[in-house]
């Protein structure tokens, strides 16, 4: 689908500010299909733009230019929590593991009860976590999010072995 790549923001000739360009292909053949596609990729810009969590990268800009779509944002430097826990020698110490575990409740607790429409993150596991320079969670991915309508049934869509069997049914809910 895509790529992330670090980059750096040439509108300060002055700084090193460095960004993370998320880069998706669209080589779908139906120019319907194509269509979807660009404005699901405009969707989580905009959704994006709408955040202001310290757990959530900041949207810098988003654009389109042939077959291919990029959102810029926040770098974060850090790994994902799959790296960590993979580079880990035996056990995780307690104390960092709930830190991580109330952090990202935290952020859940903000997507659930954003206004107009709670968000359902949707692709909740360890590679779409990031673990900052300073130990903090930060959510990435949120290319499946979505808002919530009650009463409107949604996609069957996630990661297999993470998402809830209920999102497998198209029923994710900000309590589900």
């Amino acid at each position: 689908m895509g790529s992330v790549y670090r980059a750096r923001d040439l509108h300060f000739p002055n700084v090193v500010k460095l960004v993370a360009v998320k880069e998706m292909i669209n080589a779908a053949p139906d120019p319907l299909v194509r269509q979807t596609i660009v404005q699901n990729f405009e969707r989580e810009a905009n959704m994006l733009a709408t955040l202001n969590h310290p757990a959530i990268p900041r949207i810098y800009d988003y654009f389109t230019q042939n077959d291919h779509s990029y959102l810029v944002l926040e770098y974060i430097h850090g790994k994902d929590l799959e790296t960590v826990i993979g580079d880990a020698n035996g056990f995780m110490p307690e104390d960092q593991i709930i830190s991580w575990a109330i952090q990202l409740c935290d952020v859940l607790e903000y997507l659930h009860a954003h206004k107009p429409d709670p968000i359902i993150f949707r692709d909740m596991k360890p590679s779409n976590v990031m673990i900052n320079h300073n130990g903090d969670v930060v959510l990435v991915d949120f290319g499946i999010a979505k808002t919530f309508q009650t009463g409107q049934k949604g996609t069957m869509i996630g990661t297999e072995g993470y998402s809830p069997p209920e999102q497998y049914r198209g029923e994710a809910t900000p309590t589900g």
